[in-house]
């Protein structure tokens, strides 16, 4: 039972903001598409699909009830990453239990960061 648990922990979907599924390049608030990644920190992460959703950013601002529903878009996933965040949206993405990260770049290196945090935070569970 205990591996099974082990297991369970270890698997997990990523949220990228991209426009060319290479790097890390679209603000979260005004990405039109986000390439979901499956991670199992045992044996690497892969791309699992393509989500194309409306941007939630209109000049600057956004409503509390847009971004709710823009968040829920991603309910499934552990960690949203992007090369910004505004504030109010990390915030409400971290109520929903999803963590974010500013992590502007190529995806590989995003995602070694992200496997890297999650390994830390499990030494703490």
């Amino acid at each position: 039972m205990a591996d099974t648990e082990n297991n369970s922990k270890s698997k997990y979907l990523v949220a990228v903001a991209s426009t060319d599924g290479e790097t890390v390049n679209t603000h979260y608030g005004k990405a039109e598409s986000f390439y979901i990644y499956s991670v199992d920190d045992e044996e690497g992460f892969e791309l699992f699909e393509k989500r194309s959703v409306a941007p939630v950013c209109q000049d600057g601002s956004h409503s509390k009830s847009q971004m709710e529903a823009h968040i829920r878009q991603f309910k499934d996933c552990k960690y949203v990453i992007a090369s910004k965040i505004g504030i109010a949206a990390a915030q409400a993405l971290t109520v929903q239990g999803i963590t974010s990260m500013e992590l502007p770049g190529t995806i590989d290196d995003a995602m070694l960061k992200v496997w890297k945090y999650n390994q830390v935070q499990n030494l703490f569970k």
